[in-house]
C-alpha cells in the first residue's frame, strides 16, 4: 500500500509542477483521445461486421485498452473502405 501512496504522491507532484498552459494542453489531449474512443466504439457497434477487417469482440478491447493507437488503428486499418 506505501508503494502505491509513493507512486500518487509522485503523479501528483508531477501535475503539480506543470504550467497552466501544459495543463490545459493535456487536458485537450485527454478530451481528443476519449472523444475518438467513444466515436470508434460507436462506430464498432453500428458497422456491419462484413464491414470491419477481423472480429468486432477483437477489436473492442483494442479501442478501449490500447489508448490513442487502438482507436486510430481500428479506423484507419480495422474498418474496410
Amino acid at each position: 500500500m506505501a508503494k502505491n501512496n509513493g507512486i500518487i504522491r509522485s503523479i501528483k507532484d508531477a501535475w503539480n509542477g506543470l504550467s497552466s498552459d501544459q495543463k490545459t494542453f493535456a487536458g485537450v489531449l485527454a478530451t481528443i483521445d476519449t472523444a475518438g474512443k467513444a466515436y470508434a466504439l460507436r462506430d464498432l457497434a453500428r458497422t456491419n461486421s462484413k464491414r470491419i477487417r477481423g472480429p468486432k469482440w477483437l477489436w473492442t478491447p483494442i479501442i478501449g485498452a490500447v489508448n490513442t493507437l487502438g482507436w486510430v488503428g481500428y479506423l484507419l486499418i480495422g474498418k474496410k473502405r
